[in-house]
């Protein structure tokens, strides 16, 4: 019996061979079984949504009264599109659709009522125009598609595009300090930057006040320009508006700097001022010596008309009695 137990035993034993297969096995199983559910997932994605792209700029900026094209260019990256439908809409701070600007309501605003598309017959650019802006118009214009494809719907989104509606934005020389102003409306998280000498200088400080139509001034103040001065005559200072760390509008203004110059340098005479004041002095002695001669002229005259005319006193006559 115990050996017909040794038997049996020897009979089902698993040989190491086949052990060493069966753990070797497995692992390769699950690698290939895990690279197929990759492959299959790409497929996936690359028959799917990712295969239509909307693109969109980040941020771009508007002077009030201008117009604006907010760009949406359609990427369908080699996939038959049966049809396009377009949507223009303005989000609100939850990501709810506050206004749609196209197809346009009936009930419309100003703000819809100026805008229209660059192509109608839209394929691949789906822009938008904006005629007369004003900064009530600040806000984040998002493009939207609703797409047929193989007899499938499909709906592609744009990231959204911030617009900044900036009522003036100037640069000045006051005394020695350099300013750069801007008028906005909306949220306040924009700032200003300073750049000269190839570069930018975003230490200086924006001051911003609120005014009471929901508007504000930022205002940054590059005090003491001339310590900037160097050995070039001329200096430029270049104010940049910016967003989101996006620069949008840029000012330059150019100021002349007195500092020490080369040796080698040779200052441009005023010459223009020169041949003015010459020309001043050329002018007043001309009208001097016209009044002079008129002035004589007259004298002369006065006194050719007043000799003939006159008369002696009898007492004076002498008589002559033969």
């Amino acid at each position: 019996m115990f050996f017909a137990f040794i038997k049996s035993e020897e009979k089902f034993a698993v040989p190491s061979s086949l052990k060493s297969k069966t753990t070797t096995y497995m692992p390769h199983r699950r690698i290939m079984l895990f690279y197929l559910a990759i492959l299959l997932l790409l497929q996936n994605i690359g028959g799917g949504h990712c295969t239509v792209t909307l693109l969109q700029p980040r941020s771009i900026s508007a002077m009030r009264g201008s117009s604006v094209n907010l760009s949406c260019q359609l990427q369908l990256n080699g996939v038959k599109v049966d049809r396009v439908n377009l949507y223009w809409l303005v989000p609100d701070v939850n990501y709810k659709v506050k206004e749609n600007l196209y197809p346009r309501p009936r009930l419309r605003s100003t703000r819809i009522n100026n805008s229209r598309l660059v192509y109608p017959v839209f394929i691949n650019d789906l822009s938008l125009t904006i005629d007369d802006v004003q900064p009530s118009y600040t806000d984040t214009y998002i493009c939207e598609t609703s797409l047929v494809i193989g007899g499938k719907s499909q709906r592609s989104t744009g990231k959204g595009t911030y617009l900044l509606v900036y009522e003036e934005f100037i640069t000045f020389l006051n005394h020695s300090d350099l300013i750069c102003r801007a008028k906005l409306q909306g949220p306040q998280n924009v700032d200003l930057v300073w750049e000269f000498q190839d570069q930018e200088h975003d230490n200086v400080s924006s001051t911003v006040i609120t005014s009471s139509d929901n508007s504000f001034w930022i205002i940054s103040v590059l005090p003491d320009w001339t310590q900037w001065c160097q050995t070039q005559q001329n200096t430029t200072f270049t104010c940049k508006l910016r967003y989101m760390e996006q620069n949008l509008v840029e000012r330059n203004i150019a100021a002349t700097c007195a500092g020490d110059l080369p040796a080698s340098y040779s200052a441009p005479q005023p010459t223009l001022l020169y041949v003015l004041i010459l020309g001043n002095t050329l002018l007043i002695l001309l009208i001097i010596i016209i009044i002079t001669f008129f002035c004589k002229k007259e004298k002369k005259r006065r006194i050719r008309v007043v000799v003939p005319n006159a008369k002696f006193p009898s007492s004076s006559k002498t008589k002559y009695n033969g």
